[in-house]
């Protein structure tokens, strides 16, 4: 059974986007569809990394609120704190509760071997996973890092009074380890729809033409 926070790791994932291709309509985007029903993948948050970042856990809605980075255009129309949603500060506290109590992303340097033993732990019986995860995280970890080098630190948007300022940089790296385990969701497990496909083949493929690093991009703090 999927979780809350992994749905909500997945929405955040599937809000990522790469370079375009002339096989694929990028001028239409097809229908949101929930990723839970396209690529079901194992839970590899442990009850115990769950119960202690409990506090952050929020139950996402089925296309919840995209920050300025996350619609590729916000960027262009907002440019005042008020209008970052309070769900998404919520959401980087959560991610960054998870690294820090998992400790194979610590001081925004991937350790492989507590990755290994982790997923070992988490999903024991599907080795086909633990290495595309893995790899997943060894690929987004360099593009956290070139991000980071390229754009150097930004001014951040304050969090409102009642939620805490946390690191950006575990948020950004999950995001883009969910969108790329959907991108190579093992055969077995994926779901060959015809809207799962739609959906893959635009993410994939397609990216706003009018998208630029937004300042959340370039902090990945």
């Amino acid at each position: 059974m999927i979780s809350k926070s992994q749905q909500l790791l997945l929405v955040i994932g599937l809000c990522l986007s790469v370079a375009s291709s002339a096989d694929v309509d990028c001028t239409e985007r097809p229908k949101f569809v929930n990723p839970t029903k396209c690529c079901p993948i194992h839970e590899f948050i442990s009850v115990e990394v769950k119960e202690k970042c409990q506090q952050y856990n929020v139950t996402p809605s089925e296309q919840p609120p995209m920050s300025d980075e996350q619609s590729g255009e916000g960027r262009h129309r907002h440019h005042h704190h008020h209008h970052h949603h309070p769900r998404i500060f919520q959401q980087q506290c959560l991610v960054s509760c998870i690294f820090n109590e998992t400790g194979f992303y610590e001081d925004n340097k991937l350790d492989e071997t507590k990755l290994d033993d982790y997923l070992k732990l988490t999903i024991p019986d599907d080795v086909q996973l633990q290495t595309v995860t893995k790899e997943a995280f060894i690929s987004c970890a360099a593009k956290a890092k070139e991000f980071k080098d390229k754009f150097g630190n930004r001014p951040r948007p304050s969090p409102p009074p009642s939620q805490s300022m946390c690191p950006r940089k575990p948020a950004f790296l999950t995001g883009c380890v969910y969108f790329n385990l959907l991108q190579n969701c093992p055969p077995t497990i994926w779901n060959n729809s015809a809207e799962c496909s739609e959906n893959r083949e635009f993410f994939k493929n397609c990216k706003s033409p009018r998208r630029r690093p937004s300042s959340e991009d370039k902090s990945a703090a």
